[in-house]
Formats: C-alpha cells, sequence, structure tokens
C-alpha cells in the first residue's frame, strides 16, 4: 500500500449549504492503474441542488478518469501520464458542469464555494481547487514536521469573482488550474474547508495527524471540532504516504507516547490496557522488546525529549528564513508545474554524543561475538555435558518439550504454508475469472462488429494473462484454455484468415525466378537475364532472353501502356515490349543517388512518367517521358512528408500510395498527403515490402509473415488478413481482382489461394 487515506464529514444542524466528501473505492484493478479518486466540496445554494452538483461531479469524474482507455495503455505510450489524463477529466468536467447547471436552471453563489477534486496514485498527487478550501502539506524537515499551505505558494493567476450569483453558467470555469507532484516520505497532505484551521491550530493539527495512524487521527480531528458550538461544517481528507515505511514503523503510529493533547493521550492509554489485558499469558511482548531496544539508541537528555518544535499559527506569522520551498506558480491546464509541491527529501548526518558512539561499538563487539566459531563451538560442547549430566527421566522430559516446540513451530510453518496456498489459489482464481469476463466482453462487442472496442478489451485481456501464473499442472490447463479462446478472439478481431487451401498452377523447378505479373490469362515472370510467359495451370511457356540483361528484378506496368512491361536491370529500366518479345533500355538522365529505383513506378498517358522514392531526402523524384528516354527531373512532394521508413510505392488514379514497413499507408496526391486513415495492422508488420493498389482494394504484403493484408481504398479500413503459413522463400505476388485470386512466388512454384473480402 503505497498511503492511507481517511475523510473527516462534521456538519452544523443549522448549515443552509450543502457539504460532502468522497472518496472511491475502486477495484484492485482500477487502483493499481490508476489511483483513488476524491472530491471535498462545500456549494452553497439549495441543499437538494447541491446534492445534485455533488452527485454530478463524482459520477462525471469516477466516468471520465477510470473510464477512459488511455489508463491501459499509459505504459505503452511513450510520454503519456496520469496527470494528463487527469487534466483532460477535468476539462471535461469543466465543461459538462455549465450545461448541467444550464440545463437543471440551479444558481450557486460562487464566492462562498469550494471545491476539491483529486487523484491520489502511489505518492503522486493530482488535484484541482476552486473556492476556499484549504491543501496543507505536513512534511518532516530538521527534526520537526512544519506546515505549509500549497494553495498559497503555488497561487492561480485567476481573476476576482463579485459576491453574487451566476445566472449564466457559461462565464463560470470552475477548474482552472492543477496542481501536482510527490509526497515525500513519511509525510501527510490534509485537504480541509477553510473553516477547520481556523478552529485548530497547527501546532493541534501536527500533534493529531503526525502521531496517529489517519482513520484514527480523523475521528481524533472530529471529536475536537464537536465540542465546538459552531454552525458551519468542517470537511477533510487526509493523506499518508507510506512509501518507504517498514511495517514496525508504520505500528509505531499508534504505540509511541508522545507529546499530544489529553484526548490523544486517552486514546493511546486505552490502546495500550486493552492490548495488555488481550495478551497471552506467558507469551514474549514483542513490544516491550523493541521499545527497550529502541531505547538504545535514543539520546536520553530531558530537555531534548520535553521540548515542544516550534510551529507556526500561519504562513504570516513564520519568519521568511523558515520558508524555502519554491512552489512555483499554476496559470492554467497546461502550465501545470510538475514539482508545484514536490519537497526533496535531505538527510542530515549530525554529530551525536558520545554515549551513541559507545553503544554503537558495543552493538558491533556482541555480533563479531555471534559469528565467532569458537563462542558456538564452546556453546555445544557445555550443550552436550549439560545433557549428558541429565537423569532418565529429565532427559525423557527435555526430548519430550524439543518434541513439542518442533511439532508446535512444523505446525506454525505448515499453517503458513496453506494459508499461502490458499490465498494464492483464489488470488489466481479471480484473475482467470477477470480474464474469462474480458473474454465475454470481447464475444459481445465482436457480436455487435464493434471492433475498436473488442480491440481494446483484447489488450486488457493479454495484459491480465501475461501475469497468470502458471506453474502447477491445473494452472498451465486453464492458462492454455484462457490463451487458446484470445487467440481465437484475437484473429476474428485481426481478421486473420488461415489458409489451408493453396493451389499449386505452374511448376517452376529449377528455373529460380524473381519477379511476377498477372496480364489476362498470361503471367510473366523473369529471372536475372530472361523473361517468361506463362499460361495458368498449364506447363506450356515461351522464354524470350533479354540482350544485356543480367539482373532483372523489379516489374511494373503504365496502366494506360497496356502493351509494355518495364522492369528494372541493376541501374537501369528496360522496357520489354509484350508483342514483339523484345527488350530496349530507356535512358534515365540527371539521376539522384538518393533516389532508390527499386521502388520506381511508371504513370500517365504519352509514354507516361517515372516515379523514384528517394527516402534520404523525404522526396519523391518525377522524370518526365521524352524521345530520349525520361529526362527532366522534378520534386514531386511540395511538404515535407517523413518517407525514412518507406519500402514501396503504388500509382493509381493520379494518387501515390506509399507503404511503410510497419504496414502503414500513406494517401498523396499532387505532392501532398491526403486525409486516409488506415488503422494499425494486428499483428504488427515489420518489414511490409510491397503495395499493389486495384481498382477497389489496397494489398499490402510482409514476406516474413507469409502474410497479405486488404484494405478498403476509399477509407482503408482493414477488410481481411490471408496467412499462408504453408509456402516457403515467397518472393513476389501479383493479384486477379475481378476473379478474387492472388498468386505468389516461390522458389519452384507458383500457388494460388482465393480471396473473400
Amino acid at each position: 500500500m503505497y498511503n492511507k487515506i481517511a475523510p473527516i464529514i462534521l456538519n452544523a444542524g443549522k448549515n443552509t449549504s450543502y457539504s460532502d466528501v468522497f472518496i472511491a473505492q475502486p477495484d484492485s484493478l482500477k487502483e493499481n492503474l490508476a489511483g483513488k479518486t476524491f472530491v471535498l466540496a462545500e456549494i452553497n445554494s439549495k441543499k437538494n441542488e447541491g446534492r445534485l452538483i455533488f452527485d454530478f461531479l463524482v459520477e462525471s469524474l469516477e466516468n471520465y478518469y477510470y473510464n477512459d482507455e488511455k489508463i491501459l495503455l499509459k505504459d505503452k505510450i511513450e510520454g503519456l501520464k496520469l496527470e494528463n489524463i487527469f487534466e483532460a477529466a477535468i476539462a471535461k468536467i469543466n465543461k459538462d458542469l455549465n450545461e448541467f447547471l444550464i440545463n437543471e436552471k440551479i444558481k450557486i453563489s460562487v464566492p462562498s464555494t469550494s471545491i476539491t477534486i483529486g487523484v491520489i496514485f502511489e505518492n503522486k498527487l493530482y488535484f484541482s481547487s476552486f473556492g476556499k478550501n484549504r491543501a496543507l502539506l505536513i512534511y518532516h524537515r530538521n527534526d520537526q514536521y512544519e506546515i505549509i499551505n500549497v494553495e498559497t505558494s503555488a497561487t492561480d493567476a485567476k481573476e476576482h469573482l463579485e459576491d453574487k450569483e451566476f445566472s449564466s453558467p457559461k462565464e463560470l470555469n470552475i477548474f482552472s488550474s492543477v496542481i501536482n507532484g510527490e509526497i515525500p516520505i513519511n509525510s501527510y497532505f490534509f485537504f480541509t474547508s477553510e473553516a477547520l484551521p481556523e478552529y485548530l491550530s497547527n501546532k493541534e493539527i501536527i500533534s493529531v495527524i503526525t502521531k496517529l495512524p489517519p482513520i484514527v487521527a480523523t475521528e481524533q480531528i472530529k471529536n475536537m471540532l464537536g465540542k465546538i458550538n459552531a454552525y458551519v461544517p468542517f470537511l477533510g481528507v487526509l493523506i499518508k504516504n507510506t512509501i518507504g515505511l517498514n511495517v514496525s514503523e508504520t505500528k509505531e503510529e499508534v504505540e509511541e507516547t508522545l507529546i499530544m493533547p489529553s484526548r490523544a493521550l486517552t486514546l493511546d492509554s486505552t490502546e495500550q490496557k486493552t492490548e495488555k489485558l488481550l495478551a497471552p499469558a506467558g507469551l514474549i511482548n514483542l513490544n516491550k522488546i523493541i521499545k527497550h531496544t529502541q531505547g538504545l539508541f535514543k539520546h536520553d537528555s530531558s530537555q531534548q525529549n520535553n521540548q515542544i518544535k516550534k510551529t507556526y499559527r500561519s504562513e504570516e506569522e513564520k519568519p521568511a528564513s523558515a520558508i524555502n520551498l519554491d512552489l512555483g506558480r499554476v496559470k492554467s491546464l497546461n502550465l501545470a508545474r510538475a514539482d508545484s509541491f514536490l519537497v526533496k527529501e535531505k538527510i542530515f548526518f549530525k554529530k551525536k554524543p558520545g554515549d551513541f558512539v559507545l553503544k554503537l561499538k558495543n552493538i558491533f563487539q556482541v555480533i563479531v561475538q555471534i559469528f565467532n566459531p569458537q563462542n558456538w563451538l564452546s556453546l555445544i560442547i557445555k550443550s552436550k555435558n549439560w545433557f549428558r549430566a541429565l537423569n532418565k527421566k529429565n532427559s525423557l522430559l527435555f526430548g519430550g518439550l524439543i518434541l513439542v516446540i518442533i511439532i508446535f513451530f512444523g505446525s506454525i510453518i505448515f499453517t503458513n504454508i496453506q494459508s499461502k496456498n490458499k490465498k494464492a489459489q483464489a488470488e489466481f482464481k479471480n484473475l482467470a475469472t477477470q480474464i474469462e469476463n474480458q473474454e465475454n466482453s470481447i464475444d459481445a462487442h465482436l457480436l455487435y462488429n464493434d471492433n475498436d472496442g473488442a480491440r481494446a478489451d483484447l489488450i486488457a485481456a493479454q495484459s491480465l494473462i501475461s501475469s497468470l501464473p502458471r506453474e502447477k499442472s491445473d494452472q498451465k490447463i486453464v492458462y492454455d484454455q484462457l490463451e487458446n479462446k484470445l487467440k481465437e478472439q484475437s484473429e476474428k478481431i485481426q481478421k486473420l484468415v488461415k489458409v489451408t487451401q493453396v493451389e499449386k498452377t505452374n511448376d517452376l523447378s529449377g528455373l529460380n525466378l524473381n519477379s511476377i505479373f498477372l496480364i489476362a490469362a498470361n503471367i510473366y515472370a523473369s529471372d536475372e537475364t530472361n523473361i517468361y510467359s506463362l499460361t495458368i495451370n498449364s506447363s506450356s511457356s515461351s522464354k524470350s532472353v533479354i540482350n544485356g540483361a543480367t539482373s532483372l528484378s523489379k516489374v511494373s506496368q503504365n496502366p494506360n501502356e497496356k502493351s509494355y512491361l518495364y522492369y528494372l536491370n541493376s541501374n537501369q529500366i528496360l522496357r520489354f515490349d509484350l508483342k514483339k518479345k523484345t527488350a530496349a533500355v530507356i535512358n534515365i538522365t540527371n539521376t539522384d543517388q538518393s533516389a532508390d529505383l527499386n521502388t520506381f513506378k511508371t504513370y500517365g498517358s504519352t509514354g507516361g512518367s517515372l516515379y523514384a522514392l528517394a527516402k534520404s531526402t523525404n522526396q519523391i523524384y518525377k522524370y518526365s517521358k521524352s524521345a530520349n528516354g525520361f529526362t527532366t527531373k522534378t520534386n514531386w512532394l511540395k511538404e515535407t512528408i517523413d518517407l525514412s521508413q518507406a519500402s514501396d510505392i503504388s500509382i493509381n488514379d493520379g494518387y501515390i500510395y506509399v507503404l511503410k514497413k510497419n504496414g502503414e499507408v500513406q494517401k498523396l496526391f499532387q505532392g501532398k498527403k491526403e486525409n486516409f486513415s488506415a488503422p494499425a495492422l494486428l499483428p504488427a508488420m515489420v518489414n511490409a515490402s510491397k503495395i499493389y493498389v486495384g481498382v477497389k482494394y489496397i494489398y499490402i504484403f510482409e514476406a516474413d509473415s507469409k502474410r497479405l493484408a486488404i484494405l478498403n481504398k476509399i477509407n482503408g479500413n482493414l477488410l481481411n488478413q490471408y496467412g499462408v503459413d504453408s509456402l516457403n522463400n515467397i518472393k513476389d505476388f501479383t493479384v486477379n481482382e475481378e476473379a478474387k485470386q492472388a498468386y505468389f512466388l516461390t522458389t519452384e512454384a507458383i500457388y494460388r489461394i482465393n480471396l473473400n473480402q
């Protein structure tokens, strides 16, 4: 547990305003991810209207904060912090509160209304206040506790509000700033209404809070305030940072007999008497031993023990030299300081009196004696001699005592092991139930075609199942069942189809081809020096030897030139005439070394133009066609676009589609980026290699994962993903969009699969 939190609610009977405190009690998963929210409010309005406003704030805070999907992703998205999620929730509450006040026709007196909303997560605190509530930090400094009002030290540049009721809530901006930071170790944060610090001095507040556990301290404060004859409400939220404290330090909060008001002394003495009455006879009192041990390290100077540490009634009374905390200014939500009330922990080593050094020396000598083998050997010899000196009866009695002790401690150990096993089983069952609930939720989302909701639940379930133990056989069985179902659901969400029926259309044994292109019923394939025309589902083929070719690879076709194919040959472009079966070199002038011809495409009428991707310069070069080849080079892109991870391009209807290695697709038109949003592919691609844009669909292929993804050409929505795991060494693919078929080239053959989109 990182912190302890307790409320104070003490309403006067004749109070006309509405006041209340709320502390959220989320389940363990939400608390571990996002902490606890709290609301402290005193609303000057009719009580029924004040209750409506308070309930609205509580419901809105829990809805906008805990139900924000970014909470599940905060550890996976760089730069995303809880304070950003809290600020977003506060901004939404501000907007909705104005609309709520208008719709309900509620008027509130702004100068008499005070509201504080916050979140405590581990030792981090985020809060926003409106009005006159106090935010008091009680921290340990120079061997004493000091108190400081964070609200006065980290002030908002707020406009002064006149004393009037707001008839136009649109002008009202309740939460205009957020303060955040870390609570120092063994320190306290005390949110109160304006009245509470006016009836209790700083010394009384520090004395009660620092010497009692939070829940006991709040009850003690209520008892003290209950005796005051005042018609004002007293509200408070007390938070203690327990990070870094061990069990004994936490227990010492109640057991220490320190200087306190008489009411606190009564609580301590009552607790000690009760502990004595309930303590079993004959057992060792560990508390006394601990106290006596601690006494060795405490200086027994009565002057030092009886000295009352100086505190201050208010910040105005404190001398200027006593305040050295730079709390900064918080002017708006966007300017919230990360160190607004951060107090750095400092450790001071002071010179102690000589008796401390002497005691430390004695303790060290005792430790040395304990680890001295001669002492242990002597103890063993004395024990043997003592045991031999016993008569038979005493020996039996002593043996029986040893046996009883062994059985006693054995039973304790066995009971502890059983208890731990039961606890582990309960935790395992609870975690497995949470995963099952997530899986049921995924099924519900898929039933209503809510793919985004199903994906969010899938991420949450995968996070939970990673922490599911699988040490025992029964745990492994449950884990395998849950994991298999998650895999099935993941494939449904990812729309991943495992292709089992793969048809071999052409046997290419020994040819070692590297590219294919489909035209009508023929497939044109190439090796390094030859181009083959293959008939689908036939052994017949024709071979064209290309003079001068050394390493034919990439192939492209201009949609406006159906009679030609363009091949990449080293650093040249060859144009292959489909009718004459001949090839000619196309000259390219003004080439740039940064341009990668591996991603070239041809497009346009009257010979078209050549487009080449230059990743190093984030540019696409356009080479215009002339009688002598591709000559004039221009920069096609007119705005800066990151192309460092681009792997391929495709051109269709005047648009250039750029494929990145992670499977992302960018749509460009006339040198500028178009608004084209395609969801990230799951599983994520890492080396997507080829993109083909047809009449209706976009086809993305990654050879490493043997996966072909098909997107809607208009909106980028994922239609299907096809996994061809049975194929090895896939080198290229081509598509027959009309027949809904895809062809894959491997080292030895061409295979065909049917597409269903």
